[in-house]
C-alpha cells in the first residue's frame, strides 16, 4: 500500500507539550500516513516520551541528531520520509482531527503544488481565528508569494507540500538560517509551483503560550541573520520577474515588522531586560544601515501602529517602548473582558 502522507516534526527538550502534539496527530481521521519525529539532541525527557509512542503505533518513527538546529532535522525527515505528500508540525502545536484529511482531499481534488489552511493563534491574549491565505484557487506565483510574505504566510505548518517538487528540485532548508529559514523554503517552492489552493478552515492550532522572547542580551547575529533573508527574499523575487516597486514594498514591509517586533519583544520583557538595556538593544538594531536607511519609509493603514511609526521615524525609542507597553495592557483588559463574558 502507497504511503500518502509524511508528518515531519522536529524535536527539542519538548517534554512538557510533545504529548499533546503526539495525541492530536494520531486522532486524525485520516490514517494512511506515517510520523517522523526527528530528536535534534533533547537533553530533557523528550526521547522517554516519543519511544513510549513508538511502541503504541508502528507508524511512529524516531531519528535521532546530535543538537544541530531545526533546519537540519526537517531536512533529515524530509529524506526520510515515504509518502506523496508533505505536512511539518513544530511539537508546541496541535492539529484538528481532519487536518490532514481536509488538506489531502483538496489536494487531490485541485491537483494544486501547494495546498494552505487558517490556523487558530493561541496566545496569552485569548485566541484568535486567522488565515494569510484569502482565495480558493490561484495559478498566480506572485499573488502567492506576496501572501506568503506577510504575517505567518510564510511558515511551513498549516500547507501541505509535494514530496516530488521538493526532491527533484533538492529542496532543503537553509542551514546557515536560524531564524526565517522557513519562508525562504517556501517562497523557493512556491516560485517553482503551478497552482495553489486554499481552505477557509482553522485547521491548525498555533501555541504562543511557550514562546520564548529575546532576551536582555540582543545577540547581532539575530539582526544578521534577519538581514540575510531579506537578501535571499530579493533574489528569489527578482528571480520570479516582480516589479522592483513590489519588491521593495514587501522587503520594506518585512523590516517593518521586524522592528515592530522587537520593540514587542523587548517590552514584553522589560522586566528582566530593564528600561535602559532595552532602549539600548533597539537602538543598536534601527541603527544599523540596511534597517536605519529604511525607517522614514515605514507606513501603515493600521491605527494602532501609526503612533509606533511615528515615534520610530523620529527615533523616539523610550516613548515607542512605552506605548508598546500600553497596547499590551489594552490587550490584556480585552481579554479578561471577554473571558468574563463568556463565564456569564
Amino acid at each position: 500500500m502507497t504511503l500518502d502522507v509524511s508528518i515531519i516534526v522536529p524535536v527539542y527538550n519538548c517534554e512538557l507539550y510533545i504529548t499533546n502534539c503526539m495525541e492530536s496527530i494520531l486522532k486524525q481521521t485520516y490514517s494512511n500516513i506515517e510520523i517522523i519525529i526527528i530528536n535534534d539532541g533533547s537533553t530533557d525527557n523528550t526521547e522517554k516520551v516519543i519511544k513510549d509512542y513508538l511502541l503504541m503505533d508502528e507508524r511512529v518513527k524516531y531519528l535521532y541528531q546530535k543538537n544541530s538546529g531545526p533546519s537540519m532535522a526537517r531536512n533529515l525527515g524530509i529524506e526520510a520520509a515515504s509518502g506523496k505528500y508533505l505536512v511539518f508540525v513544530d511539537a508546541d502545536d496541535t492539529i484538528e482531527k481532519k487536518y490532514v484529511e481536509q488538506l489531502y482531499q483538496k489536494m487531490i481534488v485541485s491537483d494544486a503544488d501547494l495546498v494552505c489552511c487558517g490556523y487558530k493563534d493561541i496566545s496569552k491574549y485569548g485566541i484568535i481565528e486567522h488565515s494569510d491565505f484569502k482565495f480558493e484557487n490561484t495559478q498566480s506565483i506572485h499573488l502567492m508569494m506576496k501572501m506568503v510574505c506577510q504575517g505567518t504566510g510564510g511558515v511551513l505548518w498549516g500547507k501541505m507540500f509535494k514530496k516530488d517538487q521538493v526532491q527533484v528540485n533538492n529542496l532543503k532548508m537553509n542551514q546557515d538560517l536560524f531564524m526565517n529559514e522557513d519562508l525562504i523554503f517556501v517562497l523557493e517552492y512556491v516560485s517553482l509551483s503551478k497552482s495553489f489552493s486554499a481552505l477557509e478552515e482553522y485547521l491548525y492550532n498555533y501555541n504562543r503560550m511557550n514562546e520564548k522572547s529575546i532576551t536582555a542580551n540582543l545577540d547581532i547575529s539575530y539582526t544578521n541573520n534577519f538581514i540575510s533573508v531579506c537578501i535571499l527574499l530579493e533574489k528569489i523575487l527578482d528571480r520570479t520577474n516582480f516589479e522592483t516597486t513590489e519588491k521593495d514594498k514587501i522587503i520594506l514591509r518585512k523590516i517593518q515588522d521586524f522592528v515592530i517586533n522587537i520593540v514587542n519583544q523587548q517590552s514584553n520583557d522589560l522586566k528582566n531586560i530593564g528600561l535602559v538595556k532595552a532602549v539600548r538593544n533597539i537602538k543598536q538594531v534601527v541603527q544599523i544601515y540596511y534597517i536605519n536607511s529604511k525607517v522614514n519609509e515605514f507606513s501603515t493603514q493600521l491605527y494602532f501602529e501609526k503612533p509606533y511609526i511615528y515615534l520610530l521615524k523620529k527615533r523616539f525609542i523610550l516613548p515607542v517602548l512605552f506605548y508598546s507597553q500600553l497596547i499590551n495592557a489594552l490587550k490584556k483588559i480585552n481579554n479578561n473582558l471577554i473571558r468574563k463574558k463568556v463565564v456569564l
